[in-house]
């Protein structure tokens, strides 16, 4: 390929030597036309389907917005995220926490690893995550102005967290009248957690718009729609729309399920109670996406900016009789995802690839030119070639059962372990026919329709174990 300061040197040569008055239609233009639009595609970012062809101008600034857990279908008291995201995004319908729960979901998104590989399998190990593996790091590191605001991990986590140039990080997550670690000094901040956190964080990209045009990277982290489900005095009352359940919410047998989903008791009108009170928590989020894209407006920094939309770990509404995370199913695993970049990704678009957290770091590394300096990476960028065809899933013993699963669009297979050795219970759902997984089919007494369950199960045992591109 002729490098660009070659085409340049050809073009101020040609145009040195009158090229302006070859006649309009000669071949010698259109070839001066075609020279210099290699010019200019080469001295730019280019990422297409295929991802960055080259990137000699300047770098994006990252922003991503986190939630916690945030089931997918809760964007109904979220319109102005729906009008930034969505509109003038791109929709993920198949996105997945790896690990749905809050702190190696994190370390996931941080690391572009999956969590046998990082480490962080329970919120208690924060601590141990190996800081010099995150994109944070690698951004720093490469002239990012680095920022972090609302919630960083969970447990025992260092004070200050590193490699955040600015930070105001939770000490306990919480809704109302909190106390944050402001750039290493704590205070307690009064009022309601959300609008804190929407005010620090247009205040930080103002204070980077101000001192350089150097790129940057800014998490912003809530504790919204967590427990305990605190809303907003101005949206305490919000009416929120009946809503009427799913077939999940109504499973009438549950004999085909694990000992412990038989014996839950959730019902749908639990289910009712936590998703009305989620979406109130909701419509204090949304006030900050409106917040902070006015902020990128007025600093005119949007079209400059990839932004992502996304939450740690889904949540149950009674599905199977089950509330909370950390479970295998639908309602706990998949959560809502957008992404918009202007230039970049097509507004109003919607991808329906199996996409996960582990894919984050790689694409905003990638983004911002440096994914070769990283160490080992399991998940790929979002924007490169072919489809993947199945996620990893996996949990550990904490509250609930030790188990791994295969998630693709046809199917979901999952294996329970016990606390020694050996698979305790397995589970099959064709996701196709069955979307609400109800229905096992290693337990609905018809044997003919059973899939090979000793080749998944191998091919589950080495996934359990992959690194890098060895990894599904």
């Amino acid at each position: 390929m002729i490098s660009p300061s070659s085409l340049h040197r050809r073009w101020a040569m040609l145009t040195a030597a009158g090229a302006g008055s070859f006649p309009r239609h000669s071949g010698m233009r259109r070839f001066l036309c075609l020279l210099l639009t290699i010019c200019m595609l080469q001295g730019g970012f280019v990422w297409g389907s295929g991802g960055a062809r080259a990137q000699t101008g300047r770098r994006p600034n990252i922003l991503i917005i986190l939630t916690d857990d945030q089931a997918a279908p809760t964007m109904s008291t979220m319109p102005k995220t729906l009008r930034w995201f969505e509109r003038g995004g791109r929709k993920y319908r198949n996105f997945f926490a790896t690990t749905p729960l809050c702190c190696p979901s994190r370390a996931s998104l941080f690391t572009g690893q999956y969590a046998h590989n990082h480490g962080i399998r329970k919120n208690s190990e924060g601590g141990r995550l190996v800081q010099r593996t995150t994109m944070q790091y690698y951004l720093q590191r490469n002239r990012y102005k680095t920022a972090l605001v609302g919630k960083y991990l969970n447990g025992e986590v260092p004070r200050d967290p590193p490699f955040f140039d600015r930070w105001a990080v939770f000490q306990k997550p919480d809704y109302f009248n909190t106390r944050f670690n402001v750039n290493g000094r704590v205070r307690k901040v009064h009022g309601y957690s959300t609008t804190y956190i929407s005010g620090k964080a247009r205040g930080i990209l103002s204070g980077f718009e101000r001192r350089d045009r150097r790129p940057w990277f800014l998490l912003v982290s809530t504790n919204a729609p967590h427990l305990p489900f605190a809303a907003e005095r101005k949206y305490a009352d919000l009416e929120i729309p009946q809503w009427e359940g799913t077939p999940a919410q109504f499973e009438g047998d549950r004999s085909d399920k694990p000992p412990w989903v038989r014996r839950a008791n959730a019902t749908i009108e639990d289910g009712q109670r936590i998703r009305r009170r989620q979406l109130r928590t909701l419509k204090s989020v949304d006030d900050l996406v409106g917040g902070i894209k006015h902020k990128l407006g007025r600093l005119n920094e949007r079209s400059r900016t990839l932004a992502f939309f996304l939450s740690d770990n889904g949540y149950m509404w009674a599905e199977h009789g089950l509330t909370e995370k950390n479970h295998p199913y639908t309602g706990s695993v998949r959560t809502p995802f957008f992404v918009t970049w202007p230039g970049h990704v097509a507004p109003g678009s919607v991808n329906s690839r199996m996409v996960g957290n582990i894919d984050i770091a790689p694409t905003v590394l990638r983004a911002a030119g440096i994914l070769n300096q990283a160490q080992t990476i399991d998940g790929r960028p979002l924007f490169s070639r072919g489809p993947r065809k199945r996620l990893l899933l996996e949990n550990w013993f904490d509250q609930f059962p030790h188990w791994a699963s295969f998630r693709s669009k046809r199917y979901q297979f999952v294996e329970y372990y016990r606390r020694t050795s050996g698979v305790r219970f397995r589970e099959y759902y064709k996701l196709r026919k069955d979307p609400w997984q109800l229905t096992n089919v290693l337990r609905d007494g018809a044997p003919d329709n059973d899939p090979n369950v000793r080749r998944l199960s191998r091919s589950l045992q080495r996934a359990r174990q992959c690194v890098g591109s060895g990894c599904p």
